[in-house]
């Protein structure tokens, strides 16, 4: 335990927070730039700004690390190499990124630069994180929502650095899984501008208004050891947001306890109540929690009646901002100096791990009064705008020389440059000018789109087989848990192509299927599989899988470089459900991309439970119970418990529908086109289907259902 280290990672929305932070004995600080970052909404840094903290921060020996954590669209991809080249130059320490493009961009241009997977890349456990150390990433964040045990699986089997969440504000939703702000109001939190609906209120089935998405706040102090224990690498603390005030008393605290902890692992481990009070003092939501750590989920975490942050103490806040924000951080330094009539003055400095020595104009002989020991130690002790403090002074001189203040302020300025220099050890970084990438031939589709189904009931998949028009069938995975025989027998009779889509989150928990999967896989009656998080692909690859693979769009592919990556690695790519028309075709180069035409959006999945919040956990051996939530507005959600993989899924109030918008994307030239039935019944999947069916053909036919929406693709996102 002696020698494990543990690095503090704060956040710096500003340079103010910036500095709260190094003051308060933060490792390595976290920030965003003018583009890229997941926080559009804080006063983020200027490049200036972003290297001058370079500059600082690797004086005090600490990092810096660059959020480049939202999906980036292809108008913007031409801006990546020359945003990120200066400040690579400059020394960058890391980049934390979501998008799959980004991250190859940057593995090529870049290549001693280290890269993180965010949050935002939804990796829920071993197999994803071998997924994106193939990528290139040497760190891991993952989701909020993992166990103890899941992240000692991760770092054990992966040997990847491991950075987790210990404090602050938490989603409800699995983070890059959400489009909930995206879809209610244009704001999306994979573009970093979240509205957070999920903090307001909704009426529960028994007409009581409640708050049932909000989560209280992460603390956990009192787990410093078992986080350790765990091999967490990098503690994170949640809060780009938040003033100085609080990234500084947060930081300070969980310094404190962390260094306690690694330098007397054997004592017991105590909370002062003042630090406690101080945490709790500084811009909290109502109550904390200790996250998902050692709970799946639980009504203890939410907030229910209370989302709002409370404000903050302020005797805490002028307690901070005395101790840690109205100080400069200092590196102390000794020096000696050797002024010699006749000979150039020479001042050495020197820390406890280096030293220079520089040399300045040549000292004259004093023809009234020389030198004293005193005025030379005043003037070269004084180091100015620096961070460098003067500890002690040795002075050696002849008392019969003289120099001038302007030579004397010169040897001073040039020793701690040197100095400077010497601990910055400043070797330039240059960037590779990497090759265009070349496009990957795909399978030729047929010039009229193809018809896919997704079905998530054996009800919905009796009236899918009746259409002879429907080409290739998505079947939950979940359907062979629960009604397998049957199903199979459906399957049997009608020849189709048939795709086993797998979970929407794949956690260790339900890692038990994982051979039933592959025992259907090996049946003979699937062509290939539908997947929607990159952990279920890695397992994939992990069983040397050979079928048809598609990718849903839920694994991203916001710009062509991303989908030459999918074109590696998938058969056909379902486009994304945030760009637009003009943004998808930018990115569509050939008839082997797959569009959502219809279905209900899920806006978020969930590791917490609507029903066991608000009621109590079912845990239906048939696998799923559905909850009503209504909105401000009188709009009501729809949310799935899956019990078999434990988690929710909101599904908007609308289905997505594009009819209005078929014609035009006949013309377009996508492959497949896809009726997604999640919580329809057998007659209204008919309806649809026969709808649809005919509007495919030219049919003049009205639309049954009175409400629906176009989801983005007329307007898209910021």
């Amino acid at each position: 335990m002696k020698n494990q280290t543990v690095e503090l990672l704060a956040p710096a929305g500003d340079y103010a927070c910036f500095m709260a932070a190094i003051n308060a004995g933060a490792d390595a600080v976290y920030l965003g730039g003018t583009k890229f970052g997941a926080r559009a909404y804080a006063n983020n840094f200027s490049q200036d700004e972003i290297a001058e903290a370079l500059r600082v921060a690797h004086l005090f020996h600490r990092k810096i690390y660059l959020t480049v954590n939202t999906l980036v669209k292809e108008s913007e991809m031409p801006e990546l190499v020359p945003y990120i080249a200066p400040l690579y130059e400059a020394g960058l320490d890391g980049v934390i990124v979501q998008d799959i493009g980004v991250l190859k961009v940057l593995r090529e241009h870049f290549p001693a630069l280290a890269l993180h997977a965010s949050t935002q890349m939804t990796v829920t456990g071993v197999y994803g994180a071998q997924f994106v150390k193939s990528l290139g990433v040497c760190r891991v964040v993952p989701a909020r929502e993992l166990s103890l045990d899941e992240i000692r699986d991760i770092k054990e089997e992966t040997g990847l650095e491991v950075e987790c969440f210990i404090h602050g504000a938490m989603c409800y939703a699995y983070s890059g899984q959400c489009l909930f702000s995206s879809i209610l109001g244009g704001r999306s939190g994979n573009r970093g501008r979240c509205a957070g609906p999920c903090r307001l209120p909704y009426t529960d089935e028994n007409k009581k208004q409640l708050y049932p998405l909000s989560l209280k706040d992460m603390y956990t102090l009192p787990m410093i050891p078992k986080l350790i224990e765990a091999g967490i690498d990098s503690f994170k603390i949640e809060g780009r947001m938040k003033k100085p005030e609080y990234v500084a008393g947060v930081t300070a605290v969980y310094r404190k306890y962390i260094d306690q902890y690694l330098s007397a692992p054997d004592r017991k481990f105590q909370i002062a109540k003042d630090d406690e009070l101080l945490l709790r003092g500084l811009y909290i939501r109502s109550d904390l929690c200790h996250g998902y750590y050692e709970a799946h989920n639980g009504k203890n975490m939410i907030t229910i009646k209370e989302p709002g942050y409370g404000g903050s103490q302020p005797e805490i806040l002028e307690q901070v901002q005395k101790k840690y924000l109205d100080k400069k951080p200092a590196i102390l330094v000794k020096g000696k100096a050797l002024i010699y009539s006749g000979k150039p003055a020479v001042l050495t400095l020197y820390t406890d791990t280096l030293s220079v020595t520089v040399e300045g104009d040549t000292a004259g002989e004093a023809i009234n009064r020389p030198l004293t020991k005193n005025e030379i130690s005043d003037r070269l002790s004084k180091l100015g705008d620096t961070f460098f403090v003067m500890d002690a002074l040795e002075v050696d001189t002849d008392n019969c020389s003289f120099m001038t203040v302007k030579a004397l302020n010169m040897l001073r300025r040039n020793a701690c440059l040197a100095l400077e220099h010497a601990i910055l050890g400043e070797k330039p970084k240059s960037h590779v000018l990497a090759q265009t990438v070349k496009k990957s031939k795909q399978p030729d589709y047929p010039k009229n789109n193809l018809l896919a189904v997704s079905v998530s009931s054996r009800e919905q998949l009796a009236e899918v087989l009746l259409f002879d028009s429907v080409s290739i069938v998505y079947l939950d995975s979940d359907l062979f848990l629960r009604e397998k025989s049957a199903t199979q027998a459906l399957m049997q009779k009608y020849k189709k192509q048939y795709f086993l889509a797998l979970p929407h989150i794949l956690r260790k928990r339900s890692y038990a299927y994982l051979e039933q999967y592959q025992i259907l896989l090996k049946s003979g009656l699937f062509t290939g599989v539908l997947v929607r998080n990159f952990e279920t692909f890695q397992w994939l690859k992990s069983i040397d899988y050979s079928g048809q693979i598609a990718s849903d769009y839920t694994i991203y592919a916001w710009n062509n470089v991303s989908l030459e990556l999918c074109a590696e690695w998938f058969d056909r790519v379902t486009l994304p459900l945030e760009l637009n028309r003009k943004e998808l075709l930018t990115i569509l180069d050939s008839a082997w991309s797959e569009l959502l035409l219809y279905g209900r959006i899920p806006l978020m999945y969930s590791a917490n439970c609507l029903q066991k919040t608000l009621k109590t956990c079912k845990n239906k051996a048939d696998g799923q119970t559905v909850y009503h939530l209504t909105d401000r507005y009188q709009n009501t959600f729809l949310v799935v418990s899956d019990c078999l993989h434990c988690y929710n899924i909101l599904y908007n109030t609308v289905p997505l529908s594009l009819h209005g918008q078929l014609e035009n994307i006949q013309k377009t030239g996508f492959g497949v086109l896809r009726l997604a039935f999640t919580l329809e019944d057998g007659r209204q999947t008919k309806e649809v289907l026969t709808f649809y069916d005919k509007k495919l053909q030219g049919a003049a036919v009205d639309f049954t259902w009175k409400d629906f929406t176009n989801g983005h693709y007329k307007r898209g996102v910021e």
